[in-house]
């Protein structure tokens, strides 16, 4: 756990910027391409729209889907193009800074629905793909993806619980396919620090069931595999290689 509470860090580097940095904010308003940001959202008129939703840029290309980011900055700092499905992002801080800093950031309908689930998710170059159904709980997603061209792919309903795949793909690259690392911490780290983790369909369910898997290292994961408690932690890391494959370690 050592790598996520270290990157946990940059959540109060990131609140300094949203809460300190506001002169480099741009709200939804005077952009080239007005973010498309749904009436029922970004506070739905509960308060100023600066303390739910801002951005990094112009906000060009954002697009935030009805029901959205209602929680206390929920969705500010965002980078240009993100996208945001329905009914997501609703939770204090929840999907502040996604895709920011020449990141990309997309969540899917039902989404991040918890403190920070996915705030920074796609952040500093990095990239984040996230399905629906997905990374509800507190820090659930949280930097997943983030930093130096790393990817983070979650498909629908996976990465439900707190820390799921907090940092997951973070400064490396992580695909978390359908129903899979449900549970708290259950793929944090996966992929991370320049390291390679793929998750099939339906596995690694459970508390810390997969935990750093292919941290610094290489882990495939196939379908419906590894879902006990800690059965498949940090399998594939420090440079190691791991395959396991359909139906084994349950």
């Amino acid at each position: 756990m050592n790598t996520s509470l270290r990157k946990l860090g940059l959540l109060v580097a990131t609140a300094a910027l949203w809460f300190g940095g506001a002169a480099v904010l741009v709200p939804q308003m005077a952009a080239a391409k007005a973010p498309n940001i749904d009436p029922t959202s970004c506070g739905a008129g509960a308060g100023p729209i600066d303390d739910y939703c801002t951005f990094i840029d112009t906000g060009e290309d954002v697009v935030i889907a009805h029901g959205s980011c209602n929680g206390l900055y929920s969705c500010i700092a965002l980078g240009n193009g993100t996208r945001i499905g329905h009914d997501s992002c609703n939770a204090a801080e929840a999907c502040g800074a996604a895709g920011a800093f020449e990141g990309s950031g997309s969540i899917g309908n039902g989404s991040c629905n918890g403190f920070a689930a996915c705030a920074s998710a796609g952040f500093a170059g990095g990239s984040s793909s996230i399905g629906n159904g997905s990374c509800n709980g507190d820090l659930a997603c949280f930097t997943a993806g983030g930093f130096d061209g790393s990817t983070s792919s979650i498909g629908n309903g996976s990465c439900n619980g707190e820390g799921a795949c907090l940092d997951a793909g973070g400064s490396g690259r992580s695909r978390v396919d359908n129903d899979s690392c449900n549970g708290a911490f259950a793929c944090v780290d996966a992929g991370a620090n320049g390291g390679s983790s793929t998750i099939g369909n339906s596995s690694c369910n459970g508390l810390e069931a997969c935990e750093q898997a292919g941290i610094n290292g290489s882990s495939v994961i196939g379908n419906r595999s590894c879902n006990v408690s800690n059965v498949c932690a940090s399998v594939g890391t420090s440079g190691d290689t791991s395959v396991i494959g359909n139906n084994e370690f349950n």
